[in-house]
């Protein structure tokens, strides 16, 4: 299932488990801008929403901890819109802004 996601792009949900994640493609930052772009909306930005905090192996612990809560919540805004790192979080979103035609 990895190597199949890996080569093609496509998540399918396993035979096993279907209620584990549902149809799902996955995009290089790239690919999801020039996706938008293709439909004539004009791209802003892209977030990681995770970023790279998800690494954090204690993660759910380090956020109860203000302190450390702090710290990752720092990271993940310092890293959100930083090109390079985007694929190291999970999960991308895209702002777009739909292009207005006035007069028609």
């Amino acid at each position: 299932m990895c190597k199949d996601e890996l080569t093609n792009g496509i998540h399918n949900p396993p035979d096993d488990f279907p209620w584990l994640l549902a149809e799902a493609y996955y995009h290089k930052p790239e690919q999801l801008k020039n996706e938008f772009i293709s439909q004539e909306l004009t791209y802003l930005t892209t977030y990681a929403v995770e970023g790279m905090a998800w690494l954090d192996k204690n993660y759910f612990t380090n956020m109860l901890n203000d302190k450390k809560k702090e710290t990752l919540l720092e990271l993940m805004q310092i890293t959100e819109n930083d090109s390079y790192l985007l694929p190291f979080s999970p999960h991308m979103m895209i702002a777009v802004k739909k292009q207005t035609t006035y007069g028609k």
